[in-house]
């Protein structure tokens, strides 16, 4: 079980948690499972990080939540394929894998659910892009080697405004356009979800 997991069972319990600088602060109307507190103790670091807000006021649990939200409806309400939006739900933003800064994880699995909400799902596909072309990364290093980053690595919070099928076109903050020009797939590049999933077995 995660910290996250271990986080939604204590909800689940009736247990509220809160923090008190590090310590964490459970209240509950009666006594609680003893398997959650096992696992609400055993994560008990994680859950205090998951609570604290990050440099925008969100906190990791803010964060989950709008992704849970958003897993819900990404297959129907957003067109994706099935495999994108079964692997796009599971991108836990509690755990950053390898290289990636805490922040940069969080704003990439957003830039991932805001390319599904706003529909670009199904004009990518049928445009010919991959799964590699999108949410691709290097393995060894995904943050620090950009030329192997898909499109999605690339948004950093910014607009997508068009996509083409060799090319695509992305809002910057001086309102002007970066272009992004596809590039075959490379040995070394794996899918954001599988390096999440390797990250777990380190």
């Amino acid at each position: 079980m995660s910290a996250a997991e271990a986080l939604r069972a204590a909800r689940a319990a009736g247990i509220n948690l809160g923090i008190d600088g590090d310590d964490l602060v459970l209240e509950a109307s009666m006594p609680p499972p003893a398997a959650v507190l096992d696992a609400v103790s055993r994560h008990k670091a994680e859950i205090v990080s998951l609570l604290s807000p990050t440099g925008d006021g969100w906190s990791a649990e803010d964060w989950q939540t709008v992704f849970d939200e958003r897993a819900g409806i990404i297959e129907y309400d957003g067109g994706a394929p099935r495999a994108w939006a079964e692997a796009l739900a599971k991108l836990d933003p509690a755990r950053p894998p390898y290289d990636i800064p805490p922040k940069r994880w969080l704003q990439f699995i957003d830039d991932c659910g805001r390319f599904i909400d706003d529909g670009w799902a199904p004009c990518a596909e049928a445009l010919g892009w991959t799964p590699l072309d999108l949410f691709g990364c290097d393995r060894a290093e995904p943050f620090a080697r950009i030329n192997h980053a898909g499109l999605l690595w690339l948004l950093n919070g910014r607009r997508l405004l068009a996509l083409a099928p060799d090319a695509a076109a992305i809002a910057t903050p001086s309102g002007g356009t970066l272009k992004y020009r596809r590039c075959p797939n490379e040995p070394g590049r794996v899918l954001a979800w599988e390096l999440s999933r390797e990250a777990d077995v380190q």
